[in-house]
């Protein structure tokens, strides 16, 4: 197959485990009763269709950045899981934290969930990335 298909294919597979894994992390009872404690507050947005917020976060917030970190990965190969986890972290997840801290008023306990969960799906995808590449291209 072709690298292109294959690492659409590698975007997609891993758009669907973040999905799944940030589903988990966020919806444990512990974290989903620390943002609900917080759905009233001025800085959080009020989605009224759940099917519409699950659609564009997936589509928006996990299948497009997905796809992204597959083309890099592909480029950026020989890369290891830690080297590209801090990547991940570097560019999506710190850049993020600091922009929601000085530009909302999200709760101080929100946005430590967020350093906390977007690391850990970084780090997640750094390994299913090298492990996906390494099956696919080694075919």
């Amino acid at each position: 197959m072709d690298m292109m298909v294959y690492t659409f294919l590698i975007g997609f597979l891993l758009s669907i485990a973040w999905f799944i894994a940030g589903g988990i992390l966020y919806m444990n009872p512990p974290v989903a009763n620390i943002y609900r404690k917080y759905e009233d507050h001025p800085g959080m947005k009020k989605w009224d269709n759940p099917i519409k917020y699950l659609v564009t976060m997936y589509l928006l917030g996990v299948l497009i950045p997905c796809m992204i970190f597959s083309f890099v990965f592909y480029f950026l190969s020989p890369i290891g899981i830690l080297p590209f986890g801090l990547i991940l972290v570097g560019v999506r997840i710190i850049p993020r934290l600091i922009d929601m801290w000085i530009q909302t008023s999200y709760p101080n306990k929100i946005l430590a969930i967020e350093l906390i969960n977007g690391t850990i799906l970084s780090f997640l995808a750094s390994f299913l990335l090298f492990v996906l590449h390494r099956a696919f291209y080694s075919m």
